[in-house]
């Protein structure tokens, strides 16, 4: 969604309604940030009684286009983020050939994915494809991997049959890749941070709001492979909102700093749930040896966690600001890191804030890293 003239494609939604049912869906481009957005919400279809779908392909519904060579690769990445935190995130990837096809029945194949809350590389092998006619299998469609000369429209769709609900799916491309070549992508230029996996040079503790009179609890152990970061987080009776816990680093007067992050474009966390209601959290790191300073002008970055399988988040330095608000922790002005500040990283810190709560998270990971260049 760049405008490269090689990879763009004129996209459309295709809805149940083509088969009697009510759920619709909108796409337009997002050219300033260069996205797709897909938004919509599955209905029930009335005569069925059942969920129906919403697709979003390149091209239209009955056209083709030609698409490259797709042989030699290994399945898809859909690298893109459902953003509506109670909608739905199954979904499923789409292609259709000019050898998948009898007499006037065009044949689809299909392959599920769950898409995460953020932005990620969603990769769905050819093995996972089957091929349908209308929702039933069409046992007469060649096998995929004979067909990747022959693409002739690509899409995704909801899961079908799935269920009810909305969506507000953002993505940033669509390509086919090989194994070796997603693994190399993946091993782009890092630095790590926290890994705990017996190296670490920083501890891990955590405080509560009790400092201000709250009732929040929180603790943090490091386990197999992992860090866990559990507690509550309470309503302060005081202010009648929630408070805060918070995970860091030993104090930064007294421990050496972390490494020069600055040749790089963001922080990549990976993370999973292992219980617990809330699933929204922020990460924040401190380039002072002040304690007030990293207190409360920290660098912070919203993030959520989608499920208890690992899942990489990357945050890029424009997403932090050291300006918000002591009381909810949310951004009042943006205000990135500059170079020095990477340079001169002395915490990193883990919140949980503005939400009431039990809370159980797995930090398997913290690194800088360079952005993906996939397109």
């Amino acid at each position: 969604f760049d405008g490269a003239k090689e990879t763009t494609w004129p996209w459309h939604t295709v809805d149940d309604p083509v088969m009697g049912g009510a759920s619709h869906s909108a796409f337009h481009v997002d050219k300033a940030r260069k996205v797709g957005v897909w938004n919509g919400e599955v209905h029930i279809v009335p005569f069925l009684g059942e969920p129906g779908f919403c697709n979003l392909q390149a091209p239209g519904l009955y056209e083709e286009a030609k698409f490259p060579d797709l042989s030699g690769t290994d399945g898809v990445v859909v690298r893109a983020r459902q953003t509506n935190a109670s909608g739905l995130h199954h979904f499923n990837v789409m292609l259709m050939t000019r050898g998948a096809k009898k007499g006037s029945q065009q044949g689809v194949y299909n392959a599920n994915f769950r898409m995460t809350a953020n932005v990620a590389d969603h990769f769905v092998p050819w093995k996972s494809f089957k091929c349908s006619w209308r929702g039933q299998p069409a046992p007469w469609c060649p096998e995929l991997r004979t067909q990747l000369t022959e693409v002739s429209a690509v899409g995704i769709g909801t899961f079908f049959p799935g269920t009810a609900g909305s969506f507000a799916v953002e993505m940033e491309s669509m390509a086919a890749s090989s194994v070796q070549t997603l693994e190399s992508s993946l091993s782009r230029p890092s630095v790590d941070l926290a890994t705990f996996n017996g190296h670490d040079e920083h501890s891990w503790r955590t405080e509560s709001d009790p400092v201000m009179g709250g009732q929040s609890v929180s603790k943090f152990e490091v386990r197999d492979g992992y860090g866990l970061y559990s507690g509550t987080c309470r309503i302060v009776p005081s202010l009648k909102a929630p408070g805060f816990t918070i995970a860091l680093t030993e104090n930064p007067i007294l421990h050496k700093k972390f490494p020069d992050v600055s040749t790089m474009d963001g922080l990549a966390l990976g993370v999973s749930l292992a219980g617990g209601n809330i699933t929204a959290f922020k990460v924040a790191f401190c380039d002072s040896r002040n304690p007030y300073r990293c207190q409360f002008q920290s660098f912070k970055a919203n993030f959520k966690v989608p499920s208890t399988d690992l899942t990489e988040v990357f945050l890029p330095w424009k997403d932090f600001s050291d300006k918000w608000s002591p009381y909810t922790g949310e951004h009042t002005a943006e205000q990135p890191p500059a170079a020095a500040s990477l340079k001169s990283i002395t915490q990193l810190q883990i919140w949980t804030e503005g939400l009431a709560g039990d809370f159980a998270l797995k930090l398997h990971y913290v690194r800088a890293r360079k952005a993906e260049d996939m397109t």
